[in-house]
């Protein structure tokens, strides 16, 4: 499994449950918004097996991982979602990498 790692920062915060409510709201219905192109949100339905978001509501940062079963997927992924553009309010990203997952135990 590989993970891709993106931080923000310069995040509206006002917005963050509202952001991630529709989120959600997108990924259970399978509806494609009409910000992403088929091939973008096809690219992201049939790779995409996991997402975990972090936020730091005090410093306006989040960090999402995005998590893949192999590194092309993580390539594929990484390629689509860097050719969105971020919607207002998302701030600005910082830094971005692609990890293979070495370890995952739940304690």
């Amino acid at each position: 499994m590989h993970v891709r790692m993106a931080r923000f920062e310069g995040i509206d915060v006002s917005r963050l449950d509202e952001d991630y409510a529709q989120y959600r709201k997108m990924v259970r219905s399978n509806e494609r918004p009409e910000f992403i192109s088929d091939e973008v949100f096809q690219t992201l339905r049939d790779k995409v097996r996991r997402v975990l978001s972090l936020a730091d509501r005090e410093t306006g940062v989040t960090v999402d991982l995005t998590f893949t079963d192999n590194a092309e997927d993580a390539r594929l992924v990484h390629e689509a979602l860097d050719s969105l553009t971020p919607p207002e309010g998302s701030g600005r990203r910082t830094s971005v990498g692609t990890y293979e997952l070495v370890l995952d135990e739940q304690l």
